[in-house]
């Protein structure tokens, strides 16, 4: 879908972001309108493509996880996704909100360069029925990395041990988001 836009709007080019997304560039103005009513961006059709995705679904990024990787503790893609259209519904933020997921300590979504960078790895949760602690997947959060000049790595983990069920995970990256990046309910 996307190749076949490039193909009608920017003369065959796209061009991707270190963010997983992708631009047409160089579309005359004139036709602006008309791509974004194309049939790809409908998103009551099932489209997973948007023009603007919004503050946190737009900036989320993600390493391919354990579905793909033998490396990976935890899922990610569907993960990211799941959560990242959760806080879109749950905050309202002024500027982008960088979100970036990797299962494992090789980093390949790059945390440490996000607003907010989740690693998977292990994680507790009291289980109700025996009232014992048990495994479940989990995530460290890591806070405040930048790209571009002056750019920072989150090196040090802010939480560890995070499970990522909803539940838990949601609340927790609404209120960071509130105190670290000015976010507001919506």
């Amino acid at each position: 879908q996307i190749a076949d836009l490039a193909d009608k709007y920017s003369d065959g080019e796209i061009r991707l972001t270190v963010e997983q997304n992708a631009l047409l560039p160089n579309v005359d103005p004139s036709k602006l309108e008309a791509l974004k009513a194309e049939p790809a961006f409908d998103a009551a059709a099932g489209s997973r493509l948007a023009v603007d995705p919004g503050n946190v679904i737009g900036h989320t990024v993600s390493c391919t996880g354990s579905q793909f990787c033998g490396l990976a503790l935890i899922e990610t893609k569907a993960s990211a996704e799941r959560v990242a259209t959760k806080l879109d519904k749950l905050i309202a933020l002024e500027r982008p909100l960088r979100i970036h997921w990797t299962g494992c300590p090789n980093s390949c979504a790059q945390v440490q360069v996000a607003d907010i960078g989740l690693m998977g790895g292990p994680a507790k949760k009291l289980d109700p029925e025996t009232g014992k602690m048990m495994a479940v997947p989990g995530v460290s959060i890591f806070l405040g990395g930048t790209v571009g000049e002056g750019a920072h790595l989150s090196l040090e983990p802010y939480k560890t041990g995070v499970p990522m069920e909803d539940e838990t995970l949601i609340p927790e990256l609404v209120a960071i988001a509130k105190e670290h990046f000015g976010a507001v309910d919506k």
